[in-house]
């Protein structure tokens, strides 16, 4: 239980999860947006779950024992510091959020972060999940980190050798919170920079169902030389559904909530797919979404799917 002292600090709220992340499916919870570091302690000893952007990521229906924690505007932080050799020091707060970083690094030319334009999520989920594009990882431009981790009692700086982070994983156990990075970035010129951040936004825009309510995509590309997008699009399976959830007939690695979607159609198409993925290529699709209240069955192998 919160002491009165904590919620008078913090805010403290009863929310429907559906509309605070982009798929918009979820039950309620309690929702708390930190605004005193004093208090991360407080929560990180009890249960809870961080939530950034609400971008990749399924909710279930629920009930949730767990707080689900956000962090507020003391968190958001950003400052830039020049260095010598034509270099800057970018800090940021993990609630900043990642879009506008970019932005600010384009037009201060500083290169490297363009790379991740069109990417939905906060700087601390970025971090968490190691979001990428085609072009480049989250942590490519990391050179350190503060977190806390769920074993210590203290936020601690790790330097980025310290990090074992991979493909759509930050490789730190569950449960670390990310309250900050600092990159250090090479300049170049705001123009071309700005371009290229543009012309990646434009191939997402044209490749992907960016206004539909999705989670991103679903599924990790099985292989560096085999997309799950066309894995599910060679299966024929592109603009298939089951209730209000859809492949979308853009890009197979996107399941759209058509209207209603319940949680229960998202995850049988879910499971459908990678039954047929398993069945007819013997190709294992796992998800790159994280779940939460959702069946444990979607991270097993598909061979074991009914």
């Amino acid at each position: 239980m919160l002491s009165q002292a904590f919620q008078q600090r913090n805010t403290v709220e009863r929310r429907a999860l559906k509309d605070l992340c982009t798929m918009r499916v979820g039950g309620e919870a309690n929702v708390i947006t930190m605004h005193e570091r004093d208090d991360l302690q407080i929560i990180h000893e009890d249960n809870f779950k961080m939530l950034g952007k609400g971008a990749n990521l399924l909710i279930g229906d629920g009930p949730f024992d767990e707080y689900i924690v956000k962090l507020g505007e003391d968190f958001a932080q950003l400052q830039i510091e020049t260095l010598p050799g034509q270099k800057a020091r970018v800090c940021v707060g993990a609630a900043f959020d990642l879009a506008t970083l970019i932005g600010k690094c384009v037009k201060a030319g500083l290169a490297g972060p363009e790379g991740l334009a069109g990417v939905p999520a906060t700087v601390g989920g970025a971090l968490y999940m190691n979001a990428g594009t085609r072009t480049c990882w989250m942590f490519d431009w990391v050179s350190r980190v503060e977190v806390l981790l769920p074993s210590e009692q203290k936020p601690r700086w790790l330097m980025r050798d310290e990090v074992p982070a991979v493909y759509r994983s930050c490789g730190l156990p569950p449960g670390t919170i990310f309250l900050q990075c600092e990159m250090e970035l090479a300049s170049g010129d705001p123009e071309t920079l700005r371009q290229q951040a543009s012309q990646l936004k434009q191939a997402k825009a044209a490749s992907q169902p960016l206004a539909a309510r999705s989670a991103g995509c679903i599924f990790k590309n099985p292989s560096k030389t085999l997309a799950a997008g066309k894995v599910v699009d060679d299966l024929g399976l592109k603009d298939t559904g089951i209730g209000a959830a859809r492949v979308s007939e853009i890009h197979g690695n996107f399941i759209v909530n058509d209207g209603e979607a319940s949680v229960a159609d998202i995850c049988a198409l879910i499971q459908r797919i990678r039954k047929t993925a398993w069945q007819e290529r013997e190709v294992v699709l796992d998800l790159e979404v994280q779940t939460w209240h959702c069946p444990a069955e979607l991270h097993q192998h598909p061979k074991d799917i009914a």
